[in-house]
């Protein structure tokens, strides 16, 4: 992920560098929050004949950090790091006493996606359209399982129960490609941007197992504001 990240800057500077003598430039760095309908899509187990009953806590809102370049005044290139959180639930369905166990888990965690975007901004003013679109550079999961399991031995009512309490760390496998589309206003005053902005997303969840389950919806709708500093401007000849 580090490497993806520094190939990221070196795609926001490269143009950049490039372009400086003959175009306008402009950085900007600030952060960006936000809030969404639904949690990115996860893998978790599930089986055939008795899969686990899931159930989930919608955390809608998102924070984290931004920069971008704005080329005479009218391309941007802006890159973000997302953080985002979620909970699950999970308790198994086979029949119990008679299985002999039973169990339920609560998954906590938090996750960081990297999109990369492109955006055409209107003609110059204090308050300017944009539009555009990007994809994602992946995402990083850390999450702790916690679980409770009641066993009955022998398996019948009345058998002795014992209640075992365990804790993992949660890390899905699949590594979904997100791309996305995105729209909103530019406010500026002085040195500042207010940004606020519409975005979806679609995630192409890639499955290990056709047997696991996917939480939440590929599709991701957002509504976000980013406030952000240009203090640095270079103008070519």
């Amino acid at each position: 992920m580090v490497s993806k990240i520094l190939l990221t800057c070196a795609f926001l500077i490269a143009p950049s560098i490039v372009a400086i003598a003959q175009t306008s430039i402009e950085f900007d760095f600030g952060v960006r929050g936000g809030a969404f309908n639904s949690g990115i899509p996860l893998e978790v187990f599930s089986n055939h004949y008795f899969p686990p009953a899931y159930s989930t806590d919608k955390m809608p809102y998102t924070f984290g950090p931004t920069v971008g370049v704005l080329i005479n005044d009218r391309f941007g290139i802006r890159f973000e790091a997302v953080r985002s959180l979620f909970r699950f639930r999970a308790e198994s369905t086979t029949p119990f006493p008679i299985s002999g166990q039973k169990s339920v888990a609560t998954t906590d965690g938090h996750m960081w996606q990297y999109p990369l975007l492109m955006t055409i901004h209107s003609s110059s003013g204090a308050v300017r359209a944009f539009g555009g679109g990007g994809i994602s550079f992946g995402r990083t999961i850390s999450g702790t399982t916690s679980a409770v399991v009641t066993s009955i031995t022998p398996p019948t009512a009345s058998g002795v129960i014992t209640t075992t309490f365990s804790t993992t760390p949660f890390r899905p496998n699949s590594s979904p490609l997100a791309l996305y589309i995105t729209g909103g206003l530019d406010g500026r005053v002085s040195f500042l941007s207010i940004r606020p902005e519409l975005r979806y997303g679609h995630w192409n969840s890639s499955l290990a197992d056709q047997e696991n389950q996917m939480l939440f919806s590929s599709n991701q709708f957002e509504f976000l504001v980013g406030v952000t500093a240009h203090p640095f401007r270079f103008k070519g000849r």
